[in-house]
């Protein structure tokens, strides 16, 4: 009748390991999130410039409506004249390339790539 059960619980050297893993995944996510908003930002506004393009299209005129549009929504990795325009069959595409590097803690650094497409 008299049983003897063994606690369950989390012991101090895992909870510090859990803890760890938990500040390491916080602090890359507040690190990277900036990045990917600006990524979706990048992609809108190309989008939003690439449908106000009057029909005989000038990539000189897109870019410099697409500067004035970054401007205005803080851009500050992607210039119009990073964009590529090409025509691939009756449609438009816009496509944005590049690369982000982040400063971690002492030599440790994420790099992330992007690369934003939109069509016409």
């Amino acid at each position: 009748m008299n049983k003897r059960t063994a606690q369950g619980g989390l012991s101090m050297l895992g909870f510090l390991f859990v803890a760890a893993v938990v500040v390491a995944v916080v602090m890359i996510g507040f690190r990277t999130l900036p990045s990917y908003i600006e990524y979706f930002t990048v992609k809108k506004v190309m989008e939003k410039t690439l449908q106000d393009s009057p029909d005989p299209f000038s990539l000189t005129k897109f870019r410099s409506d697409f500067d004035l549009k970054a401007s205005a929504d803080y851009i500050d990795s992607v210039r119009g004249t990073d964009i590529d325009v090409v025509k691939e069959g009756n449609a438009l595409v816009a496509t944005a390339t590049w690369s982000n590097k982040l400063h971690m803690v002492g030599n440790v650094s994420v790099v992330l790539d992007f690369e934003a497409t939109v069509t016409k």
